[in-house]
């Protein structure tokens, strides 16, 4: 048999006929307001004449506001992603793109480039929100232009993946590399902001979009190039010529993706390259016998831990940082 509701008390019913009260006070004052603000916008002006001439002035002004807006969207040519402000002034300034010409985004904005607990850097979601409602209201393609590290590889992993219409432009190490000892950089530091203005217009230019499903090399031409060790020979054939390891450090620096393993350098080469481009990175690679360029991507001399004239972190350190840890041991040292 189902429950009769309870009688409510006589205080409750008081309270509620009083909050009750209390809105409709707020009503009325609310229409009183409204009514007011009519009458007294109607009273500024002396006639009706001169109410619809200050409508009209009104309309006029957003008519204009409108039409400076779509001018703005039209002379808009690119939104260009880069990694930090100091790259921002450096394509704007250098680079001849201004403020009416493309939009220039910066990636590390407000916490927006975080690294992630796999090493990885990527971008938050929010950001990547802002890009491509920045794209979508000037009607303009995106051009994704990262330093030639590994964390601009990875960040334009994650661009392939939210924007696969987007075009990338690169710059290699020999263009973007400081050439002295600056405020904030040491000598050798990689990065956009170094770059000169002809650079960054000829890498912008030239940016293209990535294509997953080409496979134009394989893993036999990294062989056959002495970009990847050979399993099958039994001795290193490359060794005279810096090692496949130096080698491919190399190409990846003049190609703009920074130092790869094989397996990534094969994937950059499939999305962005073309034959010709990889055959120059090739010919650029030291002779038999010749010096290996020190590296210039890891940015040692801004971290300030390594000993001069070191050219690895492995020799440094003691022991290689990007080295695999299996879980519940520690690296040589750390015991």
């Amino acid at each position: 048999m189902p429950r009769r509701r309870p009688r409510r008390r006589r205080e409750e019913m008081n309270d509620d006929d009083e909050a009750n009260a209390a809105r409709d006070c707020v009503v009325d004052v609310s229409r009183a307001s409204t009514s007011t603000a009519s009458e007294t916008y109607a009273r500024a002006y002396e006639s009706d004449a001169e109410l619809e001439d200050a409508r009209a002035e009104a309309r006029d002004a957003r008519r204009r506001r409108r039409d400076a807006f779509a001018a703005r969207r039209d002379a808009c040519e690119v939104v260009i992603v880069v990694e930090g402000g100091a790259d921002v002034r450096a394509v704007r300034h250098r680079g001849g793109f201004s403020r009416d010409r493309a939009k220039v985004v910066a990636a590390r904005h407000r916490g927006a480039f975080r690294r992630r607990r796999n090493a990885e850097m990527e971008m938050t979601r929010e950001r990547m929100d802002e890009i491509e409602r920045l794209s979508v209201k000037y009607d303009a393609p995106i051009v994704v232009l990262f330093d030639c590290d590994t964390a601009g590889r990875q960040l334009r992993n994650a661009f392939l993946t939210r924007f696969p219409r987007a075009t990338h432009a690169f710059m290699g190490a020999f263009e973007s590399s400081a050439k002295e000892d600056g405020t904030w950089h040491a000598r050798g530091n990689v990065g956009v902001e170094h770059g000169e203005g002809e650079d960054i217009a000829r890498a912008i230019a030239r940016a293209r979009r990535a294509d997953p499903e080409r496979r134009a090399f394989t893993r036999t031409d990294l062989v056959e190039w002495g970009l990847v060790a050979d399993d099958a020979a039994a001795t290193d054939v490359w060794a005279a010529f810096g090692g496949v390891v130096a080698r491919r450090r190399l190409v990846g620096e003049r190609l703009g993706v920074g130092d790869c393993d094989g397996r990534q350098l094969l994937r950059q080469l499939n999305l962005f390259f073309t034959e010709d481009e990889v055959r120059r990175a090739l010919d650029a690679l030291p002779a038999r016998g010749e010096p290996i360029p020190p590296k210039m991507t890891d940015g040692r001399a801004d971290r300030g831990y390594a000993a001069p004239g070191d050219d690895d972190d492995s020799r440094a350190l003691g022991f290689d940082p990007m080295a695999y840890i299996p879980p519940g041991q520690a690296p040589p040292g750390f015991e």
